[in-house]
């Protein structure tokens, strides 16, 4: 398939995957919440967020893998392409003999530190063990997802993230049927793992995207030194992204207690979900633009990736009003009324959605294009500064005071760098970047803010089920009438049109 093909099955599927995993968390949700007490579930969150910065340990190698497989993929005979996937499979099984290492001695210390009551330490230990062992074994196999990735084959991948999802789903239902407790999420993720690495494995294979016999090349120092150099500028980037994206469960749940972080974990839960939908749209074009940059196509790179920018804001921004108009009505509906907070976090997070979707929109593309250099300790510094200010403010001010940090830190470190970068690789100054490109945000901010407090008015009385159909069908249809009528330019509608399969046209 050539580039545009891919990215489309790419966006599709990855929808697809989007649903079915939608369809997963409410259904798990609830089912947990009957199964288990509210400190259950927090420790359960917990325990997938401290296995996150477990899983630093990848050192950044795994995108460096997948983006060095797309500089020699088309030429497959001189070995290189072959002698990168050696590597990388050596690098994975020496990075998970280090996350058992790790990882083994520090959870000892974790429940202390975490100021977890004597009757959770001992679930959190045995949880914390078998997420780690978990951890380790994905790093001996991720290769084939690599792989799938270097040819712009996510639409598999995200396939067999459906099959995953369904069958942990299972082993989850008859886990808490068997009384297994919070051990019931791990022994799902252990089955949708292991599905999910058969089904990769087999694509490798099925598509020839594996060496043939005459294709290894030999491992050398020189290989491992790129792998290394690029991966290192990525794992510091991953550093700072964990610290300013996944350390608020930790930080509520030692600041506040182990229920504030399941608040925590089920109100920030859908936008968790839409993060996913709207950043989908960029991880699915990285692939192609890479290819680009590797073939020199440079006029058609930017051109891309402009459409890609505009299109992706203009999507975040009725998303985020959507999110902070439904979230409230939404979970109390779901969980019946056991979680709620005030509307301020929701508009916060809203706020926080569109300013790290361009982020990742400059980031992405100069990670793609390995012109990474400084924007690295950014990253770094944004999380250091994010962590400390938290830990300042959460006491006094709670969980909104933790938003408002998280909010000017993102604006203030990464989001300003990663516009100065653009400008400067792109060679287009600010002023695309920071206005022509803006204007759509502008127009849909402009029509669909004033349109949800109105709603909010006429429906502050009415059921949460009311209010959830009425503000989400109404400001949907504005906000994607409002984008294609007036917000994005008709050349990018056009664009966008003809890469949808006729019969979505």
């Amino acid at each position: 398939m050539d580039r545009l093909k891919n990215f489309t099955h790419a966006l599709l599927s990855g929808y697809a995957q989007m649903a079915v995993n939608v369809v997963y968390t409410l259904a798990s949700v609830p089912l947990a919440l009957h199964y288990l007490s509210k400190a259950e579930f927090g420790l359960w969150a917990l325990t997938v967020q401290v296995a996150h910065f477990i899983a630093l340990v990848d050192l950044g190698m795994g995108s460096s893998i997948a983006r060095i497989l797309i500089d020699h993929k088309d030429d497959r005979h001189d070995g290189r392409y072959g002698s990168v996937i050696k590597s990388g499979f050596l690098v994975g099984l020496a990075q998970g003999l280090v996350t058992l290492a790790v990882g083994l001695c520090g959870v000892r210390f974790l429940g202390g530190w975490l100021h977890l009551s004597q009757e959770l330490s001992g679930p959190f230990f045995l949880l914390m063990t078998g997420q780690i062992l978990m951890t380790a074994a994905t790093f001996g196999t991720r290769m084939f997802g690599q792989i799938l990735y270097a040819w712009q084959r996510i639409d598999i991948t995200n396939y067999s993230t459906m099959i995953q999802l369904v069958v942990g789903f299972v082993v989850l239902w008859i886990s808490f049927y068997l009384k297994l407790g919070a051990f019931s999420f791990l022994a799902g993720a252990v089955a949708g793992w292991a599905v999910g690495t058969v089904i990769n494995a087999w694509a490798c294979f099925h598509f020839r995207f594996w060496p043939k016999a005459e294709e290894w090349g030999a491992v050398s120092r020189k290989q491992f030194r790129e792998l290394f150099n690029y991966g290192a500028d990525v794992f510091l980037i991953s550093i700072g992204t964990q610290l300013i994206v996944s350390s608020q469960v930790i930080l509520v749940s030692r600041q506040l207690g182990v229920e504030a972080a399941a608040l925590w974990s089920v109100m920030t839960k859908m936008l968790t979900l839409v993060s996913q939908v709207v950043w989908r749209m960029v991880g699915s074009s990285m692939p192609a633009f890479g290819e680009m940059q590797a073939r020199q196509e440079w006029d058609r790179l930017w051109h891309r990736y402009r459409a890609m920018f505009i299109s992706t804001n203009a999507f975040t921004c009725i998303c985020a009003v959507l999110f902070a108009a439904c979230n409230d009505p939404f979970v109390e509906l779901w969980t019946q009324g056991k979680f709620s907070w005030p509307p301020i976090n929701n508009i916060l997070l809203a706020i926080w959605l569109i300013i790290s979707t361009q982020q990742c929109c400059y980031t992405s593309i100069i990670m793609c294009l390995k012109e990474i250099r400084t924007l690295k300790y950014v990253f770094i510094l944004e999380g250091i500064v994010f962590i400390a200010a938290g830990l300042f403010v959460l006491p006094s001010t709670g969980i909104t005071g933790l938003l408002v940090c998280s909010v000017l830190a993102t604006i203030s470190f990464t989001w300003l760098s990663g516009v100065w970068r653009i400008a400067q690789i792109s060679k287009m100054g600010w002023k695309p970047l920071v206005w022509d490109w803006q204007k759509p945000l502008i127009w849909l901010l402009l029509t669909m803010v004033p349109t949800w407090l109105v709603l909010e008015w006429f429906l502050h009385d009415a059921t949460n089920g009311l209010r959830l159909v009425c503000s989400g069908g109404i400001l949907a249809a504005i906000g994607v009438w409002v984008a294609l009528h007036y917000a994005l330019p008709s050349s990018i509608v056009v664009e966008i049109t003809q890469k949808l399969p006729s019969s979505f046209r």
